[in-house]
């Protein structure tokens, strides 16, 4: 038993290694090794190694190592790098093709040439010194393609898409691109298109001087990019940068020479692509290693490079799709998007005709459904409104009725205690106090059976031709004791002195008795309360305004509400039954008219009242009111205010 315990644990150790191994270096699998100058967050990594493993092929191991020289190379650095190289071929299989990419992964490969790579063949991409492109090429088995940016293939498409073009300006960034003999034989190549080469180095400028030199450019220039946004003052990076030529060029064409400019606000143009020169680095081993070419391949014009277009900026300028070079990319194209994802498209479109046939079936049944859902929806919120309607009315009148009843019987309760020979004597101080709440309840049952009717029954108001100015007049006047009482003034003004028009006399008497009420109570020690009286077109305008508490935007919303009342100190010292101003409202409206309102907290509040001006056919009436009669509907109507 033991001894298969023994077989199987070195069976399944064998088993792993040999996994392991096959992972890492597998049978028959050529071995690669790809020395990165950057790292794998490098703006082209990704590019890169999709480009070297599609140009290698099949049957290829691919191994990578970073330098990560562009932040932190040094010779210690580079000691530490070599000595990590030097372990791993020591201890492993040595590697059957090196690809480097940029300058610094290439002068150490040919720096350790014969100490590391010795008879290794070593492809080289994505560099541009030709002094070291120079030297690297003098060494046996090493291959490369160059980094060449086609400046003649973009001035040739802007002299063709921008006739009027005279000035192209090219802007890098870390240093110039172009030499006084580039920029001549390019002028005098195209010399009969009058075109004038510049070159901008923002290196060597700040971001605001760059900011002016382009402010300045018109649509007689274009612009070619490599890669600018190092300035001396700050790095905004190559993307920001593009984004702020694009702002401030807005009439000026701007190709690129680097792809990653694409889709940025850039046309496009022949571009650097990462992806294609690493390709080619792939491919130049792949041809070595397998014997169908030369142990040296170098790749030193612009092959490597392609036609890239964005076709919303190409729309800017109005430039075609046919007029484009052969073999063009164009990003951006709704066609081409179309084209490459149709399968996609029309299984998603298929999927969406299905799902609106369910949705519109789903509709129909739910709103067959739900019309009576919310029929009995609608019972149950009307039920419960009902419910909390009941409760508040039973809690307000309760309160409303409580009061005066509790006062009248404390009269009686005291007067009592102060009878002479068990007789009951009521003081005239009393006697006021016991009218002035009776006529309370009075006015409460009677304000509650006018809002029943109302709603109940349709009610019109009992109309009479008056002299309306005199009316409003009069009720004013009558209130003035109790504005006395409060140390009030009362002001009546008006801009004429006949105003003849049909009312309800009774209706309007309370209305605006209900409105000094409010005034009164709500008013602070020695203010001010103004009736006034005017005309406006076809109406006659009642405005009543104080100078007290005021209220604010939110109560303003409520403030007709049957048994409403403002929730403060000075409303809780004075009483009412928030019915007052509900019934106002009702009394208003009978007459055709509105009632408008408008307060601010501690300044005070102004009622509106817009009537129409109409006459009946009968004589006007003019005695429409007797004086004692007006004295009971003030006491009644003003009965929550003692004097």
């Amino acid at each position: 038993m033991r001894k298969c315990k023994y077989l199987s644990f070195i069976f399944i150790t064998i088993l792993i290694l040999g996994i392991y191994t096959k992972d890492i270096y597998s049978e028959g699998k050529r071995n690669i090794l790809f020395i990165s100058s950057g790292n794998p967050n490098f703006l082209n990594f990704d590019e890169y190694m999709s480009g070297i493993v599609s140009g290698l092929g099949h049957d290829i191991n691919l191994q990578t190592e970073y330098m990560n020289s562009e932040y932190n190379y040094s010779p210690k650095h580079e000691l530490e790098f070599y000595e990590l190289l030097s372990h791993r071929l020591r201890n492993y299989k040595n590697f059957d093709g090196i690809i480097v990419e940029n300058d610094d992964a290439l002068e150490f490969a040919i720096k350790y040439r014969e100490d590391l790579f010795k008879d290794i063949p070593i492809v080289f991409f994505a560099i541009e010194n030709e002094e070291l492109i120079k030297k690297a090429l003098s060494y046996d088995m090493v291959s490369g393609v160059k980094e060449v940016s086609s400046i003649d293939k973009n001035i040739e498409l802007i002299s063709k898409f921008h006739k009027g073009v005279k000035n192209i300006y090219f802007m890098s960034g870390y240093k110039s691109e172009l030499t006084k003999e580039d920029i001549s034989y390019y002028e005098n190549k195209y010399k009969k298109n009058n075109i004038n080469l510049h070159e901008v180095v923002t290196r060597n400028i700040d971001v605001n001087d760059f900011k002016k030199k382009l402010k300045k450019l018109e649509s007689s220039d274009a612009i070619i990019t490599f890669y600018p946004g190092y300035f001396e003052n700050i790095n905004l990076g190559h993307e920001d940068t593009i984004g702020l030529i694009k702002s401030l060029t807005k009439d000026v064409p701007i190709y690129s020479s680097f792809e990653h400019s694409i889709g940025k606000g850039t046309i496009g143009g022949k571009v650097v692509s990462p992806y294609n020169q690493a390709k080619k680095a792939g491919e130049i081993v792949n041809s070595i290693l397998s014997g169908k070419s030369d142990k040296k391949i170098y790749i030193g014009d612009d092959n490597a490079n392609k036609y890239i277009f964005d076709y919303e900026v190409m729309k800017e300028f109005g430039i075609k799709k046919h007029d484009l070079p052969d073999g063009s990319v164009i990003v951006n194209d709704p066609i081409e998007i179309y084209k490459k994802h149709e399968n996609y498209i029309l299984v998603v479109i298929s999927i969406i005709l299905v799902l609106v046939a369910m949705v519109i079936a789903l509709i129909s049944y739910t709103n067959y459904k739900m019309k009576y859902e919310k029929e009995l929806l609608r019972l149950i919120d009307e039920g419960e409104e009902l419910s909390r309607l009941k409760a508040h009315f039973t809690s307000n009148i309760s309160h409303e009725l409580r009061t005066p009843i509790t006062v009248i019987s404390s009269v009686m309760q005291l007067s009592k205690s102060k009878s002479k020979n068990n007789e009951f004597i009521i003081s005239n101080n009393n006697y006021e106090i016991i009218e002035s709440n009776c006529n309370r309840l009075l006015r409460l049952i009677n304000n509650l059976i006018d809002i029943q009717k109302f709603k109940c029954v349709d009610t019109k108001p009992y109309l009479q031709n008056v002299n309306i100015v005199e009316l409003i007049e009069d009720i004013t006047l009558s209130v003035i004791p109790y504005t006395k009482s409060k140390n009030l003034d009362i002001i009546f003004d008006t801009t004429d002195e006949e105003i003849i028009t049909a009312v309800d006399i009774d209706k309007m008497e309370r209305a605006i008795l209900n409105l000094l009420s409010n005034a009164i109570k709500f008013s602070y020690n020695g203010g001010t309360l103004n009736v006034n009286v005017s005309t406006l077109e076809d109406n006659v305008e009642i405005e009543i305004k104080d100078k007290g508490i005021g209220m604010n935007e939110e109560e303003l919303e409520h403030i007709f509400d049957i048994f409403y009342q403002i929730d403060n100190t000075m409303t809780r010292k004075n009483e009412g039954s928030g019915v007052g101003l509900s019934i106002v409202k009702l009394f208003v409206e009978a007459h055709g008219g509105k009632i408008d309102i408008k307060s601010k907290l501690n300044e005070g509040t102004t009622f509106k009242i817009k009537i129409p001006i109409i006459k009946i056919s009968e004589n006007r009436c003019d005695k429409y009111i007797i004086e004692d009669e007006l004295k009971e509907k003030v006491k009644l109507e003003l009965s929550d205010i003692y004097m």
